[in-house]
């Protein structure tokens, strides 16, 4: 018969004969206050019962009680002894219920479900070894594989019934090792732990990073023009271009003098990384077409794919000086209204303008920009222009405060080209169809050669004055920001600043009152750098 591996002292049941004289049947005790311990049976005939404190107890004929019920006998027979239950109870052995069955060398007993638990041993006299590890181990495999329950709760009783034996019937070297072996765990379970939580915070940043491109390049997107777009712009916004221009009743001296002023600002801008001074760029795939993933187009700070450009349009107007321009801080410096901007700027990334110019009605040729100054304050910026402006006429400032119930009109680019295209005529559309010339610069390059640069003008009622802001219906939209806000008298009353989302038809713009200190104070710094 085959010995179990980690029992050489045990030798199998032979065959029906007398007992044999050097061999001991043992029961090792494998739950209860007895766990760890075993008890030889000496007599032909035992009991098997379950004590009152719920452990297993051996009962030899000898003692026992002449009227008590005992459950289960065993049986001397040959070698080995016969279990026999011998009252309604259950027992399993090996997992298997069983009424009667001859044991053999180590087999697992179990006195009722979840019952105590032991095992069946048969050891040559005087070599009944030690318990060790391997035995409490495996007993302990043993005992969660045939208990009832659930996987969960099996596996539980196994770690509470190693956990025991470590800690009652292990050496102190071997519990010292245990425990150095543990806390290496616990150390590495907090790495990994932490490094996971690394990898999840960076894993959440790209998403914002793409997410914020993807946020920054829809904006782009409005100024994009293609072919279909331009014989729909013609019959769809020619009519509400004429509407609002038809609301405005003021003098057409006042509108077409101020215009002349009124600043078409075109710009783009990247994101560069500041420690390899890369800028951003598309990742292509081998046809040489983007690569898009769920949060947007895929970039990268390498390789050599088309870099990615930022457009948008504005207004400004001419104050102050021939070459000094005022217009809005989120028109200055667009990338701040960006909700992924400060993500961007954790990762080492800085915007930078690829391109800043602007056009004035009437002059063919465009000219640069340059930012003077921001305020940190208010929704305001200084710019400065080079020789091309140098005709330009500063608009004059009003000098008194503006009323609830005044006119005004409010002069700018809002919708940027398509606004402008929807004011041309079908030759200029066709002309530009028929070419390659449907570029963001390229549009408005052809535009400004052809005179056909010029800015809205609606009419409005102030609805309210405060100290920070100026309340009015003159309509615009996207692209108006930083355009001035006239009465009619042809003054600077305010500068347009933003929409009231949710209040249909109401702007806000910012007090010249509040702006005329800001302006000053750029004017000279100006002066002192020339």
């Amino acid at each position: 018969m085959e010995l179990p591996d980690d029992n050489p002292a045990a030798i199998p049941p032979p065959a029906d004969r007398d007992p044999d004289p050097t061999t001991v049947p043992v029961i090792e005790f494998l739950s209860g206050r007895n766990r760890g311990s075993h008890e030889e049976i000496a007599e032909p005939t035992v009991f098997l019962t379950i004590n009152e404190i719920g452990g297993l107890s051996i009962i030899p004929v000898s003692k026992a009680v002449a009227d008590e019920d005992y459950p289960v006998r065993l049986q001397r027979s040959g070698d080995t002894y016969e279990l026999e239950v011998i009252a309604p109870f259950q027992v399993w052995v090996n997992g298997e219920q069983v009424s009667r069955h001859t044991l053999r060398s180590g087999e697992l007993l179990e006195l009722g479900r979840n019952g105590p638990m032991a095992r069946y041993r048969i050891y040559a006299i005087g070599r009944i070894p030690l318990r060790t590890a391997s035995h409490a181990f495996y007993d302990c495999i043993d005992c969660a594989r045939y208990a009832d329950g659930s996987l969960v709760s099996r596996s539980g009783r196994l770690v509470a019934a190693l956990a025991g034996e470590l800690v009652t019937r292990s050496t102190v070297w071997f519990r010292i090792l245990v425990v150095v072996l543990l806390v290496a765990l616990i150390v590495s379970t907090t790495y990994l732990s932490r490094q996971s939580r690394n990898l999840e915070v960076r894993l959440e940043q790209e998403a914002s990073f793409m997410l914020g491109i993807s946020e920054i390049l829809r904006r782009s997107e409005k100024e994009a023009i293609s072919r279909e777009q331009l014989s729909s712009l013609r019959k769809q916004l020619e009519k509400r271009v004429d509407a609002l221009e038809a609301r405005s009743l003021a003098t057409r001296k006042v509108i077409a003098e101020a215009s002349r002023s009124i600043v078409f600002i075109q710009a783009s801008y990247q994101y560069i990384d500041l420690a390899s001074e890369n800028p951003l760029r598309y990742v292509l795939d081998s046809n040489d077409e983007l690569i898009v993933t769920p949060f947007g187009p895929a970039i990268t700070l390498e390789g050599d794919g088309p870099l990615v450009e930022l457009q948008y349009t504005g207004t400004a107007f001419v104050v102050g000086a021939p070459n000094v321009l005022i217009t809005n801080r989120h028109v200055a410096m667009p990338w701040e209204s960006n909700p992924a901007h400060e993500q961007f700027e954790t990762m080492g990334l800085v915007a930078k303008f690829d391109r800043f110019i602007g056009y004035l009605p009437g002059v063919d040729k465009y000219f640069n920009v340059q930012l003077v100054a921001a305020s940190d304050e208010i929704d305001i910026a200084v710019l400065s222009s080079d020789d091309a402006m140098l005709e330009a006429h500063p608009l004059p400032t009003a000098l008194t405060a503006v009323q609830p119930g005044d006119e005004v009109l409010l002069i700018g680019y809002p919708t940027g080209v398509q606004a402008i295209l929807a004011r041309t005529d079908a030759k200029f559309l066709d002309e530009i169809g028929e070419t390659d010339a449907l570029g963001f610069w390229t549009v408005v390059e052809k535009l400004s050669a052809s005179g056909l640069i010029s800015p809205l003008a609606t009419r409005g009622i102030v609805g309210q004055v405060t100290r920070d802001a100026v309340v009015y219906d003159a309509g615009t939209t996207y692209g108006g920001s930083g355009g001035p806000v006239l009465n009619l008298q042809g003054e600077v009353i305010a500068v347009n600043t933003s929409i009231m989302e949710g209040f249909s038809g109401a702007n806000l713009g910012l007090p010249i009152a509040r702006i005329l200190p800001f302006l000053q104070q750029s004017l000279e710094s100006i002066k002192s750098r020339e």
